[in-house]
């Protein structure tokens, strides 16, 4: 029954990006009823809260219709285009990006970038404590390797997740936990490729995917 597999993906894609909004849609939702609850020497602190609330909100609906949208496949072209769609999201709190191959920007081919986009939040969510994620393209050779690096302290794949890098998840059994991995992997090969892990104790994950 594909159409009902597709269904439960979807349903699950859906909760999972929806979770992603929660928070700076309520911190919006405060900035407002400070906004109508205090005098005019609070307003300006309310109006700033609004503001970088909203902003949240819009690079991640952003993001996330590059990541799991048909848009991404041709319209994150470079590296650049790329970088700037994660920074803007990952970026946040504990978790600094690092871009080695930023200075040539290298170009991705149709589906690349929504792939290292994907590899990012994997890697981000193996990262509960923060860390540092690099993000690399290497096309020096026939093909090409996108990773995502994920280095800090205490790093773990959750154990809802890894059955779905590790070993074959029945699609009823996939939760919104762990949905994203699941994409992430069927992305990957859809593009003839596949998801790579490779764990240094809890302090190193990367995430490889090899494409023609």
């Amino acid at each position: 029954m594909p159409d009902l597999v597709d269904m439960r993906v979807m349903g699950l894609l859906c909760s999972h990006f929806c979770h992603e909004l929660v928070n700076p849609m309520s911190a919006v939702n405060n900035g407002i009823e400070l906004l109508l609850d205090v005098g005019d020497d609070m307003r300006d602190e309310a109006m700033s809260e609004i503001d970088s609330s909203a902003q949240r909100v819009t690079r991640r609906i952003v993001f996330y219709r590059m990541a799991y949208g048909m848009a991404g496949m041709s319209a994150v072209g470079d590296l650049a285009a790329a970088r700037g769609l994660a920074d803007d999201v990952l970026a946040e709190g504990r978790l600094s990006l690092e871009w080695p191959d930023a200075e040539r920007n290298p170009t991705l081919q149709p589906g690349w970038g929504r792939m290292l986009l994907n590899l990012a939040v994997a890697a981000a969510e193996a990262m509960p404590r923060g860390g540092v994620l690099t993000l690399e393209v290497d096309d020096s050779g026939g093909g090409v390797r996108l990773a995502a690096i994920a280095r800090g302290d205490r790093l773990q794949i959750h154990p809802l997740t890894r059955p779905v890098f590790f070993g074959d998840v029945a699609v009823e059994d996939l939760e919104a936990r762990n949905i994203h991995s699941y994409f992430t992997v069927r992305l990957a090969e859809s593009l003839g490729g596949r998801v790579e892990i490779t764990e240094n104790g809890e302090s190193e994950i990367r995430f490889d995917v090899r494409l023609a």
